[in-house]
């Protein structure tokens, strides 16, 4: 896969023509499908076992141990549907859980009970001494979910749809009454909050932050557990942590959406996370690398000021890095330690 940098059968087959130079090509690719769909073989319980290994060797950067953990949904086209929940390395993200569904419409996807799966399954892999912080947009404005993790000790910042009722302060009357979020107006040049107010028809109680408006189309709404100061910073974590991730898996990375008619077990054995761990380790001990040079930042110039910014993703890093020590004749450094490092 990592090769031919695809996942589907009939490209990787070409990159093995050498192994099966004496089969017929269409023997190879069905070769290749038979081994994702193996009934042997658990993908979910495989990619269990790397994942509570690779956090168990988890080296974060910053003391307070604030781990961003991003849940969405993927869609490749109208073939399947993804579930996935990612932790943020960096400004990017490497999946830590997910579900696969034939179809995007399966409502199993979107089932509350997955979800919470999924939540409570991320919370056992970090021990106590991590902050986690959920993050999640409009779509999970579920007051159930909020719950589910407060009551396991995290944090969340969910984006609210303006639609949804409050009991807040109104100075007009002078006293609480129930207003839709699109009839509180905004600060123009600093958010708004509003703590311990009631949320929905469930009274759930909880605070909320208002973004500023300037320069913006529409302000954020953000419902958070914690502090509101730092909310609306940390939802901002939510696009690069999953965002990229979900790009890896289609057109930066496997080409994933040209996986079109293959059975469901075939889909859900394709996924990977090694290529972003090697692309950190690329970027946390780039003195180990002397013998090769890949350029992952660049300097730019903005407003008069000397930047620095990353040009290549940690995935497209170590996809780079395995290619180059793959066709060298020189020895290349590839761990396969899979520590994780946070840069």
């Amino acid at each position: 896969m990592i090769l031919s940098k695809s996942s589907v059968a009939s490209d990787i087959a070409k990159t093995l023509k050498d192994e099966f130079s004496l089969v017929q090509h269409e023997s190879v690719i069905r070769r290749i499908k038979r081994l994702f769909k193996n009934k042997l073989f658990d993908p979910y319980k495989f990619y269990d076992d790397v994942i509570r290994y690779v956090i168990s060797n988890y080296k974060p950067k910053h003391d307070d141990k604030r781990i961003h953990i991003v849940f969405d949904h993927m869609f490749s086209h109208d073939n399947y549907t993804v579930f996935m929940i990612t932790m943020r390395v960096g400004k990017q993200g490497i999946p830590l859980w997910f579900r696969c569904f034939k179809d995007n419409d399966d409502s199993d996807a979107f089932a509350e009970e997955l979800l919470k799966e999924g939540i409570s399954y991320v919370s056992s892999l970090f021990d106590s001494s991590y902050k986690l912080i959920f993050l999640a947009d409009r779509w999970f404005n579920s007051t159930s979910l909020m719950q589910h993790i407060d009551s396991l000790g995290h944090t969340y910042c969910i984006r609210l749809k303006r639609n949804i009722k409050v009991f807040v302060y109104d100075k007009k009357e002078g006293h609480k009454v129930w207003k839709f979020l699109d009839e509180i107006e905004p600060y123009k040049y600093h958010s708004k909050s509003f703590n311990d107010i009631l949320l929905t028809d469930n009274s759930y109680k909880t605070n909320i932050v208002i973004s500023k408006t300037d320069g913006v189309s529409e302000p954020w709404i953000i419902v958070t557990n914690g502090s509101t100061k730092r909310a609306i910073k940390d939802y901002g974590y939510r696009f690069g942590a999953i965002e990229s991730v979900f790009k890896n898996q289609k057109s930066n990375g496997f080409y994933i959406e040209s996986v079109v008619k293959a059975d469901l077990d075939y889909f859900t054995s394709m996924y990977t996370l090694y290529l972003t761990i090697l692309g950190a380790d690329y970027s946390k001990n780039n003195s180990c690398y002397k013998t090769v040079k890949i350029t992952t930042h660049k300097y730019f110039i903005e407003n008069g000021i000397r930047v620095k910014k990353r040009v290549m993703s940690l995935f497209n890093t170590g996809l780079t890095l395995f290619h180059l020590a793959f066709n060298s004749s020189k020895y290349i450094r590839l761990p396969f330690s899979f520590t994780l490092y946070d840069i």
